[in-house]
């Protein structure tokens, strides 16, 4: 979607994606790139064509793509790895929370929230949320998302 969006709606922009996951065969699986009729059941045959290559009867990621793509495994709860991981402008961390207790979401989502660029947004999994873990976010409502915004911190008029 970036790479489509990148030829008009942010033409001149650059970006990279850092893709994480504890899981050491989930990693290897997302450095192949290979990936078979249900992962790809949304993409359109336009989409297929330009950003995949058949491999028998799944498709792969082509070199575009990946050039584009870091994939590595992180455990979010390592806080030396993840204080290396600033500068970001999108977080997007889908159905992990669900597994941490109170102290370790809070943890988590800290090192989000200094991870983050201001005016940066994390974007959570349908059944999570920040409610009694985090109020530095303000709560944003798309039309079929809903994120948290890393605001600018307030200037004090003189």
């Amino acid at each position: 979607m970036l790479l489509e969006a990148s030829a008009s709606l942010f033409k001149g922009w650059t970006f990279s994606i850092q893709a994480n996951d504890l899981n050491e065969r989930s990693v290897e699986h997302a450095k192949a790139g290979i990936y078979g009729d249900y992962s790809t059941r949304n993409l359109t045959p336009i989409q297929r064509q330009k950003y995949f290559a058949p491999v028998g009867d799944k498709l792969q990621v082509n070199d575009s793509v990946k050039s584009l793509v870091t994939v590595s495994r992180l455990n979010l709860l390592e806080d030396t790895k993840m204080l290396f991981m600033k500068g970001m402008d999108l977080i997007f961390c889908a159905n992990v929370l669900i597994y941490f207790d109170v102290n370790s979401k809070k943890r988590v989502i800290q090192h989000f929230f200094s991870d983050l660029q201001p005016n940066g947004y994390l974007f959570l999994g349908h059944s999570e949320s920040l409610y009694g873990v985090n109020d530095q976010f303000k709560l944003v409502h798309f039309p079929s998302a809903t994120g948290y915004l890393k605001s600018q911190p307030e200037v004090a008029e003189r």
